[in-house]
This record gives C-alpha cells, structure tokens and sequence, in this order.
C-alpha cells in the first residue's frame, strides 16, 4: 500500500521534479510601449513625458529641470537589446542632448504601472509611471 501512495505521488509530481522549467523574460518591448510620466514631484505633478511607440521610435517632452517656463522635446530611434532599452536621440528642441549617439539603461522591470531601470551611467535606479498605453481602446 505504501509503494502504491508513493508512486502515486511520483506520478502527480514527478515532471516538476524531472525537469526544472525556467520562465522566459517578458517581452519588455511591448510592456514598454504607451507614454510613461519621466519626471514628476511628490504632488503627482507631471514635469516630463517619455512615449515609446511600437515602429521603434521615441518622443520625449516637458519642462526643462527647475525651469517650468521652458517646454522641451526631443525624439529619435528606440529599440530593445535583451533587457537593454536603447535610444539615439535625433532631434532636440535645446540641444541638450548627445545627438546621434546610443544611450542605453537596463530595465529592471516593467508591468501595466511602472517602469523600474537603472541608468548606465550613473547606476541609480528610475521610475517611471505609465500616463497611458498608447492606443484608444
């Protein structure tokens, strides 16, 4: 009876025991797609905006940094690398970027919500919050 309950339990649990299934990455590209709130202060008060549209191009827009007069945009070329997000801006309203050359940060994670990434350059981590899909549904 013993050898009965035992291999019975093999039976139920033996494919989890047999192979070890690893979960695939996310398909960060897609999540990311839709208009993301970049920058925004402690009152939910918008200052910058990053959208990421499905053909592979960006467009980035708000008010310079501790200067609420100045409306800025920028945009350009985006893509996926593993968990990599590249950007190469090709436009800037003040010439405040590096034009023309590859910017990357590594997305830690992404859902419905937010949008979580360490910066390459500095290594702090962002986040940002998603304002909307993209698309009219």
């Amino acid at each position: 009876m013993l050898r009965v309950i035992l291999l019975f339990i093999i039976f139920l649990c033996g494919p989890s025991f047999a192979s070890k299934q690893v979960e695939p990455k996310p398909n960060f590209e897609k999540l990311m797609q839709g208009v993301w709130a970049e920058f925004y202060n402690e009152d939910g008060k918008i200052l910058s905006y990053m959208t990421y549209l499905p053909e592979g191009r960006f467009h980035a827009f708000g008010y310079l940094e501790n200067d609420n007069r100045s409306y800025w945009f920028a945009d350009g070329l985006w893509k996926m690398v593993g968990d990599q997000s590249c950007i190469v801006f090709t436009f800037d309203s003040f010439g405040i970027t590096n034009k023309d050359e590859l910017d990357c940060v590594t997305i830690i994670s992404v859902n419905d919500s937010t949008l979580v990434y360490r910066d390459n350059k500095d290594n702090s981590i962002n986040t940002l919050k998603r304002v909307s899909t993209g698309f009219i549904e």
